[in-house]
């Protein structure tokens, strides 16, 4: 080692600024180590001698991830301007250490913007879900949203009801619907989140296609209190003919204590001759990192909506 780059070491390690990701401080034997063995270089990610090296003055390697964590949504986002998911994909997935927290689009009705992680799959299900809606009732058990992350952009989702009763009728197996959901910004990092949602209804028990396209987005109000609005265009058949509707949500995610959160949403409902209007708010509890149970209610507000709804369901990532 050269006298002049010992001494500019020495100047450095007199400084607090030389840590450990850990905040454990580097020795001058571990400095002179990585000078005397090139292959340990300070520019590789996820070192494993020690750790990454934040000196000011001297930019970090292209490669390695500095992050400014923001909240966003009901998860935590990184603002990693140096990191590049784009190279990850269904069949290169995403690994353990660059995914986003579980950000799922149940139980409330305003869709997260947030998409699945390139090469990694989401299964999102209402175990038991009860309407009733002016004296009739209806049970579904079992609505499986399945998803599956295609890029670190792009999810694509099937959404399928197992199990309905409705009026003393069964149905197995309803309607499959597709929905792919495009974030445009805000994945992993930012103050605010945008995606595009396309959607169709394929008629595999009623008669006829529908679809739509939902546009969800998110910001951080404070530190723990999240807000999504959303709007969602909708092409329906009515029995009769066609008609489009429009549906706009806002809701409001706060924390209760310790891994259990909560939510307020207000839904409203814009058809051709009619304007539904509902209250909707529940629960959240996070098992781990991976794994998410909810529960909820919908409540009518005015004489054009279903009374009340009643559900509970989870989220598992894999």
């Amino acid at each position: 080692m050269t006298l002049k780059t010992h001494l500019i070491l020495t100047a450095l390690l007199t400084s607090p600024a030389i840590a450990r990701g850990s905040g454990e401080v580097v020795t001058s034997h571990q400095i002179d180590h990585l000078l005397n063995n090139p292959d340990r270089s300070i520019s590789r990610t996820n070192q494993d001698f020690i750790g990454n090296i934040m000196i000011p003055g001297i930019p970090t390697s292209a490669s390695q991830t500095v992050t400014n964590i923001v909240t966003v949504g009901n998860r935590s986002a990184f603002d990693s301007p140096s990191s590049d998911k784009s190279q990850y994909n269904l069949f290169n997935r995403t690994p353990d250490h660059l995914l986003r927290d579980l950000s799922p689009d149940r139980p409330d009705a305003t869709e997260s913007p947030f998409t699945v992680d390139a090469g990694r799959y989401q299964i999102e299900a209402s175990l038991f879900d009860y309407r009733r809606d002016s004296g009739a009732e209806t049970f579904t058990y079992g609505q499986i949203n399945l998803k599956a992350g295609l890029t670190h952009n792009i999810d694509l989702q099937a959404v399928i009801d197992l199990r309905t009763e409705a009026a003393g009728d069964w149905t197995t197996f309803g309607d499959l619907t597709l929905r792919l959901k495009y974030n445009i910004w805000g994945n992993d990092g930012g103050d605010t989140a945008l995606a595009l949602m396309p959607y169709v209804t394929a008629p595999t028990r009623s008669a006829e296609w529908e679809g739509g396209i939902i546009i969800p987005w998110a910001t951080q109000l404070t530190d723990d209190v999240s807000l999504g609005l959303q709007g969602q265009f909708d092409i329906v058949h009515d029995g009769d003919d066609y008609e489009t509707q429009f549906l706009f949500t806002a809701v409001i995610g706060y924390p209760i204590i310790g891994n259990l959160g909560g939510y307020t949403e207000y839904i409203g409902i814009i058809a051709e001759d009619r304007y539904e209007s509902y209250y909707s708010g529940g629960l959240t509890y996070q098992i781990d990192e991976d794994l998410i149970l909810d529960t909820g209610v919908q409540i009518g507000l005015n004489s054009d909506s279903a009374d009340f709804g009643l559900f509970s369901g989870f989220t598992k990532r894999f």
